[in-house]
């Protein structure tokens, strides 16, 4: 049998933002189709890494369960909505973005400033309302890691002026795969594989199916 091949066969970015990708590997012996397959799923969805907020301080705020005059969400649902921003950024090293606006606006995720190595990918995403002349300030503690990191663990004392997030930093939001059965001229038996990849769109399904098979190479290196 051949070398194996991977071919992308179909790309799109959608209008939520998403970035899809479809992938055919093959020809595979009988059998390395849902090895592959399952392996590469696990990668693509546990171990590749992205950035996310992971604390914010929130000037004059000491806890998630207070409100601020003039403005439309309490503390809880602006922790919510900070938590669906999406950054893309290669630096390991914690960063910080801040926010200074005054009302009456609505306050969007373009308005934060960032590092330059940093960026925003959803620039529109909602943040809060303010209805009066408030004035908000945020800080944000933008952390890059894998998988899921819940807000309670890692505390440190000099956070405690820091309200701590549940950060998601999975690029990858779903995965999907399918094997065929390909028959040759003799009735020998074969295997591809396709594999279909939604990522947030920090990376492209193609860098992020590269990276997964590269993670898997060096787990054995």
């Amino acid at each position: 049998m051949s070398d194996i091949s991977i071919k992308c066969i179909k790309s799109d970015k959608l209008q939520s933002g998403v970035s899809y990708g479809q992938f055919l590997i093959n020809p595979l012996f009988v059998g390395q189709g849902i090895t592959i397959g399952n392996q590469l799923r696990r990668v693509l969805l546990g171990d590749l890494p992205g950035k996310a907020i992971s604390a914010v301080r929130i000037a004059g705020i000491r806890h998630e369960f207070a409100t601020i005059p003039g403005v439309r969400e309490d503390i809880l649902e602006i922790l919510l909505n900070l938590k669906g921003i999406i950054f893309s950024g290669n630096n390991k090293e914690i960063e910080f973005g801040r926010l200074r606006v005054q009302g009456p606006m609505v306050v969007t995720a373009d308005l934060i400033e960032v590092p330059e190595d940093l960026e925003i990918i959803n620039k529109t995403h909602y943040i809060t309302t303010i209805s009066t002349g408030t004035i908000l300030e945020f800080e944000f503690k933008i952390e890059y890691g894998t998988g899921y990191k819940l807000a309670s663990q890692f505390f440190k004392q000099e956070d405690e002026n820091y309200l701590q997030l549940d950060s998601i930093f999975m690029p990858v939001q779903k995965v999907d795969f399918r094997i065929e059965n390909v028959y040759d001229r003799l009735n020998n038996i074969s295997e591809r594989l396709f594999i279909d990849i939604w990522t947030d769109g920090s990376i492209s399904p193609h860098d992020a199916i590269k990276l997964a098979a590269q993670t898997v190479i060096n787990l054995f290196t």
